[in-house]
């Protein structure tokens, strides 16, 4: 594999956590409710700004989405991103892999957590929930990542942490890649349908990648 495109949220950022609780201070705030992870998880499909105004009336939008983004922002400085992550990273792009991220998330979130955890560098090209007309599990975005690139499918792989990564990357007729290796993933590991390959820690992923052919 000559590429390798990534889920963000659960595959190479543990900002899950962060993203829960930042919709959870939102909807307590401007709904008076509480939403439980698995609630929120239910939400996903548009972007961090489709989810608000997908739950909020039209005039809290505005006020809503500041602080969404505030929240989630101050978040981070809590958070350390595992090292393990970032060597893979540094492994991969060392070894002249190139790499890219396709997320549901939108771009400003997106660009919230590179900064902060230090990702950017990594990355030849990120496609958000904001580039797209068809978010996951259409193809859509891993295509126009693949265009970007210049890769061919046949010697790109996509790896997630959710149905609709593996949905997506099939049919985009890439080699699909499912991975539990955070302490907060979307589907703990049990994929419908199963991935090509399936990693519940960093290294044994790095050794297959690396490993000759």
């Amino acid at each position: 594999m000559r590429t390798i495109l990534f889920d963000f949220d659960g595959t190479v950022a543990d900002t899950l956590p962060l993203i829960f609780a930042a919709f959870r201070s939102t909807f307590a705030h401007f709904l008076q409710k509480q939403y439980s992870d698995e609630q929120i998880v239910a939400l996903f499909g548009p972007t961090e700004t489709g989810i608000v105004k997908n739950e909020l009336p039209p005039d809290l939008h505005e006020a809503a989405l500041q602080h969404f983004f505030t929240a989630y922002d101050a978040l981070h400085q809590d958070m350390q991103n595992p090292p393990e992550i970032a060597a893979m990273l540094e492994t991969f792009r060392a070894a002249g892999i190139r790499m890219g991220i396709v997320t549901g998330k939108g771009r400003r979130s997106a660009d919230i957590s590179l900064a902060r955890m230090a990702l950017s560098a990594y990355f030849e090209v990120v496609v958000t929930g904001d580039d797209v007309t068809d978010p996951k599990p259409h193809p859509e975005g891993i295509f126009l990542a693949m265009e970007k690139l210049g890769a061919a499918a046949e010697d790109t792989i996509y790896v997630g942490d959710s149905d609709a990564d593996v949905l997506a990357g099939q049919a985009a007729g890439v080699k699909t890649v499912g991975v539990n290796w955070l302490a907060v993933t979307q589907k703990a590991g049990v994929f419908d349908p199963p991935p090509d390959c399936q990693f519940s820690d960093v290294q044994s992923f790095v050794d297959w990648v690396m490993a000759p052919r």
